[in-house]
């Protein structure tokens, strides 16, 4: 099997330690994944500061924020690919974001989490300005979901962006979309191992080529979404597809 690729995580994820106290640093969060069998990692970074903050706020939390993601970069190397914010009450520097991201060779955006941001809509005008932008540069988008009317219509006006929505479930809603727009792939985050038989169903319905490994983690274990993979029913390829190369290509590291 190739090298097995966490589309979603969050590095400097901090909502935990109310419960237990434990710090995890950009080597520490390496260190655990690893010992799961993970070679790679995708996501952006989100802490408590940034969860519902005021508005006027994102203007600077945001480079802010991104500016973290590369530093954690830098400490885990090839190991990590950042995910970069953007916010549709700032289409300016969201686009100038985008912008700096493309030129440093970052090709993800996201996961976007508009409920901790102040904002709901992925298909209002300024978000598809900043989406279309991103279009334009080759990225890809992975989203928290929002509702299917809005996903909808992000994914019919702009059907050349390459969209990851979080957390597949299997629900009827999730696979109609993928089913009716090429664009869209789901990754299963947090909901591996809650639906006995959902992979294997969903990849009958859609195929294997647009379902991606992720876990949320330090969110949400590794190990579970991992072991709904393993124990799903699924072929080697189907394996291979979903635990890595889906991301591979989705990013251009092939």
């Amino acid at each position: 099997m190739n090298e097995i690729i966490d589309f979603h995580v969050h590095p400097l994820y901090d909502f935990h330690q109310d419960d237990h106290g434990v710090e995890i640093s950009p080597a520490l969060f390496r260190k655990d994944l690893e010992a799961c069998g993970v070679r790679r990692i995708c996501g952006s970074v989100i802490y408590r500061e940034m969860n519902r903050s005021a508005i006027p706020n994102y203007e600077w939390l945001i480079p802010r924020m991104n500016a973290q993601a590369r530093e954690c970069r830098e400490e885990m190397g090839h190991f990590y690919i950042p995910g970069i914010h953007v916010h549709p009450a700032f289409v300016e520097m969201s686009c100038a974001e985008i912008e700096k991201a493309a030129s440093e060779g970052i090709r993800l955006i996201g996961e976007l989490v508009p409920y901790m941001m102040g904002w709901t809509s992925y298909a209002s005008a300024p978000m598809l300005e900043i989406l279309s932008y991103a279009g334009e540069k080759d990225m890809v988008v992975s989203m928290h979901p929002t509702n299917y009317g809005d996903m909808e219509a992000l994914a019919t006006a702009l059907p050349h962006l390459k969209i990851v929505y979080a957390h597949l479930s299997g629900k009827e809603e999730q696979l109609a979309l993928m089913m009716k727009h090429d664009n869209v792939c789901f990754d299963y985050s947090a909901h591996g191992a809650d639906h006995e038989g959902m992979l294997r169903y969903a990849i009958d319905r859609v195929g294997a080529d647009r379902i991606l490994f992720g876990t949320d983690y330090p969110g949400n274990s590794v190990v579970s979404d991992l072991e709904a993979a393993l124990s799903g029913g699924l072929t080697c390829g189907e394996l291979e597809a979903v635990l890595g190369m889906n991301a591979r290509r989705l990013l251009g590291l092939e």
